[in-house]
């Protein structure tokens, strides 16, 4: 398959941890919309970037868990794939 992003791999990926609720059963991440799928080649980055930013946050609004930290540590997660991956965040990539 043809990365969407040249030199994207899971390895070199920004990410936060999701705690698991409760050891062994899963858990926030399982939650997510991506979690099992193939990457949606069909957003760009910034739309995907903001659609999974957006699915995190609402998990967190579900269980009333969203706190200063959770939106800090979502904030901390765009600036770095904006730092990181500069060349794909540009303000012209819709």
């Amino acid at each position: 398959m043809i990365a969407k992003v040249p030199g994207y791999t899971r390895a070199v990926g920004i990410a936060i941890m999701m705690e698991h609720p409760v050891p062994g059963q899963g858990g926030r991440h399982r939650q997510t919309l991506s979690y099992g799928q193939p990457p949606a080649l069909n957003l760009s980055p910034r739309q995907a970037l903001a659609r999974e930013v957006k699915d995190v946050r609402n998990i967190y609004y579900r269980q009333r868990l969203y706190t200063p930290q959770i939106r800090q540590s979502l904030q901390q997660l765009i600036k770095l794939n904006k730092i990181y991956w500069s060349r794909i965040f540009n303000k012209g990539d819709k």
